[in-house]
């Protein structure tokens, strides 16, 4: 069998299932979608005043993790973790979703605020379940991200980059209230969610 990408809505969904927050129920609302302050349409609640200008953050509560078959589509707003992966356009209708492989799709899994926060839940996750013990850290990111166990010299390697991201993170004095262990082992995760491993199937 060939190697393929996940399909844009398996991704969305099984980065939020990883971090432990995917709400699976069924039926309910659905998630709202709105334009961010760089123009990406994100999962959230819009503010905006009489002239379309942004107004303040307004509080999502955990609708944000619900699966994607509950995102709002809108044509003019497609959602743009699903849109970048090739999710079905709404103009015409989608006989056969296309497969593209194109920059900007790793350029928003290194970037994107949508990355950057399930990273770090992703993290904190690891650090509840096994606080402590990066090595056990890595084993069980490992598992949950690529359903196999790690190898020794694959959990040697991941300490060790672990290890080289704490010194950046001790000496930014903006860390958001998180300690830099925690930012460290959320660049860690983060790697893994971008990685061939995870976004394929063989």
């Amino acid at each position: 069998m060939p190697v393929r990408r996940l399909e844009a809505e398996t991704i969305r969904d099984s980065i939020i299932a990883v971090t432990g927050k995917l709400k699976t129920e069924l039926y309910g609302e659905p998630v709202p979608v709105k334009e961010d302050e760089v123009g990406q349409i994100v999962v959230g609640l819009a503010n905006v005043d009489s002239a379309g200008r942004q107004g303040k953050n307004l509080k999502m509560d955990d609708r944000k993790f619900r699966r994607s078959i509950y995102v709002t589509v809108s044509r003019s707003k497609p959602l743009a973790v699903l849109d970048m992966f090739d999710a079905p356009k709404m103009e015409p209708n989608c006989e056969k979703r296309s497969s593209s492989t194109v920059a900007p799709q790793s350029l928003l899994m290194m970037n994107s605020a949508f990355m950057v926060e399930n990273a770090e839940l992703f993290a904190e996750r690891l650090l509840k379940e096994k606080a402590g013990n990066k090595a056990e850290q890595v084993k069980l990111a490992w598992m949950l991200a690529f359903g196999k166990e790690a190898s020794t010299e694959e959990v040697q390697q991941s300490v060790e980059f672990i290890d080289s991201q704490l010194p950046q993170f001790k000496d930014r004095k903006d860390n958001a209230g998180k300690t830099p262990e925690h930012l460290a082992l959320a660049t860690f995760c983060q790697a893994l969610l971008s990685s061939n491993g995870f976004l394929y199937v063989d």
